[in-house]
């Protein structure tokens, strides 16, 4: 009896002290190793990001950096919610989709992947997830005053004194179904299951007229071109991983859900000073400088100077389009300092004054630039210094406290 007793005593004992000595080792993986505000970040978060950075190949010290950026995207988060800004499933698994298109993978290939690596799926959600929310809070926080800072001659300035790089443009169809309701939105989301596995361009064109809602559907649900940048995020991902003649899965956007049919992808040509053609107009005013001041003064567009040369001499009034290694240097180097409707006096012809005036600048007819794409990554630069000065005040008033130091 007494041996026993005994015996399960030290077998308590022992399950306690195993026990014990487990919840402790969780307890210590899950422990918080910084404060954030209200936010904590803990010692597997910490590791795990930390994992995932160096299977990246970030450059430094990849737990340096991962403690910063959770820093930063607890700070990020808490200006989200306090705006009420929520992501949507969808949105997170187009960014998703986008982020392992840069591998030339799915995201179901790429979290395969982590996990065999040792980074759990929830890592790379809670990555991308922190970054929809940001990206959304800057947009609506910042879009309509950085887009005012992006007028389009602008764009054309851009790329006629610096060029820009290419990229990918695509010719989308779309059917677009109520989500309004919950009734609607469950039986759009049963109509749009059955439209993803329609059979050709042809049958999605014919179901685009009969059921979609968008105002495009007269027309078969075709769409121009559009610059893949210019897509939205839940949209961007899918599109990219498709080829043409596929009918992507349903996408849930505000108020409706998406099904799109991709017909074309094209890359676009890189854009550089010679694809631009530069529309102006060189009056010569004859005199002194002031002669030239006057004219300027009266005129507002380059039509305007068509009046003011109407009884003279054909040769006074110079209005031409052309390509801008086409221009003559002095005239070139003096059009790239000017907006649209611009002028300039500083340039002489004969010993006389003239008045320079900058008309439109616009792609060549032979060039497939796309000022779409370098105005959108002109306000993408924009949204990013903005959001960077505003990170920076968020994070200069959140209490940061080091726990574990």
């Amino acid at each position: 009896m007494t041996i026993r007793f005994f015996s399960r005593l030290i077998l308590s004992l022992v399950a306690v002290v195993l026990t014990s000595g487990t919840d402790a080792l969780a307890q210590g993986r899950f422990s918080p190793v910084v404060q954030v505000g209200d936010k904590t970040v803990t010692r597997y978060e910490l590791d795990q990001r930390t994992r995932f950075l160096s299977l990246l190949g970030a450059p430094g010290d990849p737990r340096d950096l991962a403690r910063e950026q959770l820093i930063n995207e607890a700070v990020q988060i808490s200006a989200a919610e306090k705006a009420g800004l929520e992501i949507s499933a969808d949105e997170v698994r187009g960014g998703m989709e986008e982020f392992a298109s840069r591998a030339n993978l799915t995201a179901e290939q790429l979290v395969t992947s982590l996990g065999q690596a040792g980074v759990d799926a929830e890592t790379f959600r809670d990555f991308i997830g922190a970054g929809v929310a940001w990206r959304n809070y800057v947009r609506e926080s910042f879009g309509e005053n950085a887009r005012d800072q992006v007028p389009g001659d602008l764009v054309a300035r851009t790329l006629a004194q610096t060029g820009t790089e290419g990229g990918l443009r695509v010719l989308i169809s779309e059917i677009l179904l109520p989500a309004t309701t919950p009734e609607t939105t469950q039986a759009s989301r049963l109509r749009a299951g059955q439209l993803s596995s329609l059979g050709s361009e042809e049958a999605f064109a014919a179901a685009a007229r009969e059921v979609s809602v968008a105002p495009s559907a007269p027309v078969g649900g075709a769409l121009n071109w559009v610059a893949l940048d210019t897509l939205p995020d839940e949209l961007r991902g899918i599109v990219s991983q498709m080829t043409p003649g596929q009918i992507s899965r349903p996408v849930n956007l505000e108020n409706s859900i998406g099904v799109f049919l991709l017909r074309d992808v094209e890359r676009v040509a890189a854009g550089t000073p010679e694809t631009l053609l530069i529309d102006y107009a060189l009056f010569i005013a004859g005199g002194e400088r002031a002669a030239a001041e006057a004219v300027a003064a009266e005129i507002d567009v380059c039509d305007d100077l068509f009046g003011v040369a109407q009884t003279l001499p054909e040769e006074r009034l110079i209005r031409e389009e052309v390509s801008v290694a086409a221009l003559p240097a002095d005239i070139r180097s003096e059009l790239a300092r000017l907006d649209e409707n611009e002028t300039s006096t500083a340039l002489t012809r004969g010993g006389q004054s003239t008045v320079l005036m900058l008309c439109a600048r616009k792609p060549a007819l032979e060039s497939t630039v796309d000022l779409a794409i370098i105005g959108n990554r002109l306000l993408n630069a924009r949204l990013g210094t903005m959001a960077a000065d505003h990170l920076a005040d968020l994070r200069a008033n959140t209490i940061v406290v080091d726990l574990v130091n």
